[in-house]
């Protein structure tokens, strides 16, 4: 199934809703006009029924007696559709206007005194009608009157249909005029996406590496950054791949040399140089691989057992050296990322401080908002000034007796890099201290 567009979402949203905006409003109006023409006709009858009352007359023996008609001739004119009528409870009739004719208007059963009646009924020729009654007893007279004024409410009906088409019909064209106000408001308003995706295209062809700041909406600004973060994470990961394969052509030369130098030499123990070289290469492998893994921003690893198994570990490594391992036993929180790159940064800082520690290492940890602070301290000689930044190069050893490949404090450098974090050396008077700065989870 073929993906709907933005724009066609945010246009078949808009549309749906200004038609039911307008099915509503038309509806709306509709009943609110013919409600106040309901009551403009039946304020009118109201008035024709204390009309027909005002020619009431009780004689002496409380009969009540009609001595004229109404002066509209409406009333007059046979079946013209204005009709009144006064009758008894009982059925009798008193009166009834010339235009009834023969016929009697329906009185609504329990017509009781009080406050005048509205409601439809139909006429003598099946009109339909708006009738307004009520029942009242006049002063000396015998009996309650139930008086009925009625007028035909085709005209009514009419004006209402009228005008219910009237208004949609007008609500149609403005439905028109809002739709395409919202075309153009919906391409005025994806422009900035546009726009984007033009970048997008030049970041992709390498005419631009990055979002510009500059010309976006403030509502598209975060996505650029967010994007612009994602390219520079990308841009670390490629860098970092590319150091761990330098790495591993750095660390597998030597063995290669050995081997290469083996097998042009007559000596009786190449197998055993042969095991050895090779499990050192295949170390190497795993281990630099491992390292050119793309950082991993969404686990969470513990800090606390990490480093404490790590202390453990250098401890029986850099035992026999007295060097002892002075870790945060109260180290808590998490590492936003990886538990194999939390191991291979702090346990190759543990190692580099063993190496070169007189008598002891120590470690703390310490939370600085989002962040994450490892210090790691030796007691040993430190390093002059000039070679505390390029100590951290590729390959740089400053003491060729000691053993490895002098990648150690790069490697823990990339890794951080690649999290957003940083690796720092200091001297500590005594030691060199390590500090890591790492997100915390």
């Amino acid at each position: 199934m073929k993906a709907r567009s933005l724009r066609s979402r945010l246009l078949l949203a808009g549309g749906l809703g200004m038609v039911l905006v307008s099915a509503l409003a038309t509806w709306w109006l509709g009943a609110l006009f013919e409600s106040s023409a309901r009551t403009a006709l039946d304020a009118r009858l109201g008035n024709d029924l204390v009309s027909v009352l005002s020619l009431a007359e009780v004689d002496a023996n409380g009969q009540v007696q009609f001595r004229r008609e109404l002066v509209n001739e409406d009333y007059r004119r046979v079946f013209s559709g204005a009709y009144w009528q006064v009758r008894t409870p009982k059925g009798q009739a008193l009166a009834q206007s010339r235009s009834l004719w023969d016929g009697t208007l329906p009185v609504p059963q329990a017509l009781q005194t009080g406050p005048a009646r509205a409601f439809d009924s139909l006429g003598p020729l099946d009109q339909p009608l708006r009738v307004v009654a009520q029942q009242v007893t006049l002063p000396r007279a015998g009996t309650p009157l139930q008086v009925l004024v009625a007028a035909d409410r085709s005209a009514l009906d009419d004006q209402v249909s009228s005008f219910r088409q009237r208004t949609a019909l007008a609500l149609i064209v403005l439905v028109a005029l809002w739709f395409a106000v919202l075309v153009s408001q919906v391409h005025y308003g994806l422009r900035p996406l546009a726009e984007l995706r033009r970048i997008a295209a030049q970041v992709r062809n390498g005419e631009n590496v990055r979002f510009p700041q500059q010309g976006l909406v403030k509502e598209v600004a975060p996505l650029a950054d967010e994007l612009n973060a994602l390219l520079d994470h990308h841009g670390r990961m490629v860098q970092r791949a590319r150091r761990s394969a330098a790495d591993l052509a750095h660390a597998l030369k030597t063995p290669l040399t050995v081997l290469a130098t083996e097998a042009e030499s007559d000596g009786s123990d190449w197998r055993q140089t042969l095991r050895g070289e090779t499990a050192r290469m295949q170390a190497s492998i795993d281990r630099y691989l491992a390292v050119g893994v793309a950082a991993d921003h969404q686990q969470r690893t513990p800090v606390g057992p990490v480093l404490d198994a790590l202390c453990r570990l250098m401890q029986r490594v850099h035992g026999d050296r007295d060097v002892h391992f002075v870790c945060d036993v109260n180290a808590q929180g998490l590492f936003a990322g990886a538990r194999e790159d939390l191991e291979e940064m702090l346990g190759n800082l543990l190692d580099n401080a063993g190496k070169w520690a007189a008598h002891s290492v120590e470690v703390k940890v310490r939370h600085e908002g989002n962040r994450m602070r490892f210090e790691v301290r030796d007691d040993g000689a430190g390093l002059p000034e000039e070679d505390l930044e390029r100590v951290l190069g590729r390959g740089v050893r400053l003491d060729e007796r000691a053993s490895g490949s002098g990648l150690g404090l790069a490697i823990v450098a990339d890794i951080a890099e690649s999290y957003g974090g940083t690796l720092t050396l200091r001297n500590g008077a005594p030691g060199l201290v390590a500090t890591l700065v790492l997100p915390a989870g």
